[in-house]
């Protein structure tokens, strides 16, 4: 394997990269001896090989892989928010999340932009089939939140792997993405002093500020593989939306955890809690990616 042939395969590329940084993650790890670093650490080590491997298998493949994670992690959010118990609510986001992921293979952008609007519309029918009007209008907003969260954002997972450019723009945002969520703990734990908002109260100013700052030079130095049609001005947009859109995604889940009183959507990952609390800022970075960069240099099929 020549440097060429690494640099001409995005897939091979950040295979070979991620293998890299994690070896150099423990590296570090052991050296700096960070207090409870080691479980969520190990927990990478499955996760990772894991959607590498979906992605190294095919779109079918992958696209199956998204669609049981999103539906494992809004399952966790119906528990947690109560909606579990309303199985009406909850069949038709699991229709809506099967749907978006099965449009988003088949490179159907029509009906993978429709979904969402006939899921709303099936959710204000339960009510009436139902005949219930009690807490009904809190369950249906639930449920829409369940619709758009884990059906439509996430589903632009699978829609990217169509990309006629490649999958540089699918594995720029998965991996940059869990990336900055790493960086901002590790950087949170080093050097973070100061917290920044009760909604989330182990950020850090220094963490967030490091992490994105880290991000945007990574940005830089890996756009000739990801995306090399992408002036700079571009490679900076795509910079920032994993640096904030990461930031947003992860507030908006832990406010959701706020308000019903839990630490973690599950327990599944050990080191990091559920599906959800791993998933939250790619319900943000992949939509605000797909459309961004889409719309301004090509690549999100249409």
């Amino acid at each position: 394997m020549n440097i060429n042939e690494l640099a001409g395969d995005p897939l091979l590329f950040y295979t070979v990269a991620t293998v890299v940084t994690v070896v150099l993650t423990m590296a570090l790890m052991t050296v700096l001896r960070l207090p409870g670093s080691w479980v969520p650490m190990r927990t990478w080590f499955v996760i990772l090989p894991v959607a590498l491997g979906a992605m190294w298998l095919g779109h079918g493949a992958w696209t199956v892989f998204v669609t049981v994670v999103s539906i494992v992690a809004f399952k966790e959010f119906a528990r947690v928010t109560g909606l579990y118990r309303q199985t009406l609510f909850v069949l038709v986001v699991y229709g809506a999340i099967i749907a978006e992921n099965l449009f988003a293979l088949v490179g159907r952008y029509d009906f993978f932009m429709a979904v969402p609007t006939w899921a709303v519309l099936a959710l204000a029918l339960v009510p009436i089939v139902l005949r219930r009007s009690e807490n009904m209008l809190q369950w249906f907003a639930l449920a829409i939140v369940g619709v758009v969260f884990y059906g439509y954002f996430l589903a632009h997972l699978s829609y990217l792997y169509g990309s006629p450019l490649g999958l540089g723009y699918l594995l720029f945002v998965v991996l940059m993405t869990q990336l900055n969520d790493a960086l901002q703990y590790f950087y949170g734990k080093a050097v973070g002093r100061h917290r920044w908002t009760p909604i989330s109260p182990n950020k850090t100013v220094e963490g967030s500020l490091l992490a994105g700052a880290t991000i945007i030079v990574l940005t830089f130095l890996q756009a000739p593989i990801a995306f090399p049609h992408v002036p700079p001005q571009g490679v900076l947009v795509a910079g920032l939306i994993i640096a904030i859109g990461g930031q947003i995604g992860d507030l908006t889940m832990a406010n959701v955890k706020r308000n019903a009183g839990v630490k973690d959507f599950g327990a599944i990952l050990p080191g990091h809690g559920g599906l959800t609390d791993r998933l939250n800022s790619l319900m943000v970075t992949a939509p605000a990616f797909a459309h961004i960069m889409g719309y301004l240099y090509g690549g999100f099929p249409a």
